[in-house]
């Protein structure tokens, strides 16, 4: 193959997004609000597609194909489950995060959560721990984005990961350092039609390769009868625990996940956030199907992978021209970074600003927006170096770091939307008790018959009610 044609198209792709996000950093006020928040200016395209390009993540390209390539057409029983957990989010609480962030003034989720409390101690309370959970866990998962982006280098150019890791990493700090927020959202605008190109071009492909949906599913039988049965052969209790488990995934990642709630808290308005749900919603469920359905179409078209995580760059280096072999890097890049820039802006703002309130503002007076700059320089950097000392498969690190979230996070923030009656000891109750359940949970294997947000996030439901019903009839702290 002529590598040099490949890295010609994907280079052109990269200036692309840098060019972007130059553009970003040019118009943007130099404020923190329009730094963190884009000066709160995107309407319902922008909010969609947005959200949908950040949820996506690398794990859409690399680990749902290596799932679907692995257990096959069962894989779809994920996605069900979930787009009906994200639709109830989006129908019925993604307005009320948009108009209570404008009432609170608030510019990140720590400090979003913290003002559900009064009391200055409760909030600060709160608040760090929010902070905390987002740095350690968000952390992890924008690891998971790097090791993603290092798999894909490693297979297009036999790039040593840890190289990989660091030229994906440098690539996504170059604007999302410089322009914040506002970089981020129009640059993943732009990565989300580039991945819904890639996504359908390489499902079309593979089908047409494979000889027809009805070939590739022979092909499938001789190497494994249950790679075509939808249920993989589990009884009726193991597939509603599934289906439940990975309701809650949908529902609890939209309703934790940082990287994807800054999005509604920069919204324009409640009315154009709700109405994004139908961008967001057609854009994540398409895409993500595309790749399920070709990673069961691989393991047909190439059934002896040692790493069915590279099973779209190993296709597309074995089949494809060099100028589309370019274009498909780019798609993967695409999806990798519209996710990672998100994370390393919310990771960054919950160090400088969220955990330590008044260093932040002693910084913010003497620095300015160049303070919150180097802090996601930081986190990119200690992203990186994480990526090269963590050793999992992007698929599982990415449902353990996103679990994790959602079954802490998720729970205080369901409360919080609702507006039920609370104090800072419930809430963090509440938080730390999800966050062990999951961790727990995952520990003990049980994640193989339900997902541990299910468990987390309704254990720490439970223990917020039972608190205040019993031990704190107080009023709001």
């Amino acid at each position: 193959m002529n590598y040099t044609i490949t890295i010609i198209t994907f280079t052109v792709f990269v200036v692309i997004f840098l060019w972007i996000g130059a553009l970003a950093a040019k118009v943007s006020k130099n404020t923190e609000t329009d730094y963190l928040l884009g000066d709160r200016s995107f309407g319902k395209v922008f909010i969609g597609l947005s959200a949908g390009a950040t949820g996506n993540s690398g794990w859409i390209m690399v680990g749902a194909v290596g799932t679907a390539y692995t257990y096959g057409i069962s894989s779809l029983l994920i996605v069900l489950p979930s787009f009906l957990g994200e639709l109830v989010f989006w129908t019925f609480f993604s307005d009320k995060v948009t108009r209570l962030s404008v009432e609170q003034d608030s510019k990140t989720l720590p400090e979003f959560l913290g003002a559900t409390v009064k009391k200055p101690q409760g909030k600060r309370i709160i608040t760090l721990i929010v902070a905390l959970i987002t740095v350690i866990f968000i952390g992890a998962y924008t690891s998971g984005q790097f090791a993603a982006a290092a798999k894909t280098l490693d297979v297009f150019f036999g790039v040593d990961p840890n190289i990989g890791a660091l030229i994906a990493a440098v690539s996504i700090m170059v604007y999302c350092v410089t322009g914040g927020l506002r970089a981020s959202v129009w640059t993943d605008v732009v990565q989300a039609f580039v991945v819904m190109f890639v996504c359908f071009g390489m499902l079309v492909v593979a089908i047409v390769a494979g000889g027809g949906v009805s070939e590739i599913i022979s092909k499938l039988n001789e190497i494994d009868p249950n790679l075509t049965n939808l249920t993989a052969g589990y009884n009726f209790w193991t597939l509603l625990a599934l289906m439940v488990g990975f309701f809650f995934f949908g529902f609890g990642f939209d309703i934790s996940q940082p990287q994807v709630l800054v999005r509604l808290l920069a919204g324009r308005s409640p009315e154009e956030t709700k109405q994004a749900r139908w961008i967001y919603l057609a854009y994540v469920y398409s895409t993500w199907t595309a790749m399920v359905l070709f990673g069961i179409a691989s393991r047909a078209l190439i059934p002896n992978l040692d790493d069915p995580e590279q099973a779209l760059p190993f296709y597309a280096m074995q089949n494809f021209p060099p100028v589309l072999v370019g274009i498909v890097l780019a798609g993967v890049f695409s999806v990798i970074a519209s996710t990672a820039d998100s994370q390393l802006l919310v990771c960054s703002s919950a160090l400088a600003r969220d955990i330590s309130p008044s260093f932040h503002r002693k910084m913010f007076r003497r620095y300015g927006i160049k303070y919150e700059q180097a802090a996601t320089f930081i986190v990119g950097i200690m992203a990186v170096i994480a990526t090269l000392m963590i050793s999992s498969t992007v698929f599982s690190l990415i449902l353990f770091a996103s679990g994790a979230v959602a079954a802490s996070v998720g729970p205080a923030m369901f409360i919080a939307l609702l507006k039920r009656r609370t104090n800072h000891l419930a809430l963090s109750a509440t938080m730390l008790v999800g966050l062990t359940i999951a961790i727990t949970w995952n520990y003990l294997g049980y994640g193989s018959i339900i997902y541990e947000i299910c468990p987390g996030f309704l254990g720490g439901l439970l223990v917020h009610e039972v608190l205040m019903r019993t031990a704190f009839k107080l009023p709001l702290a």
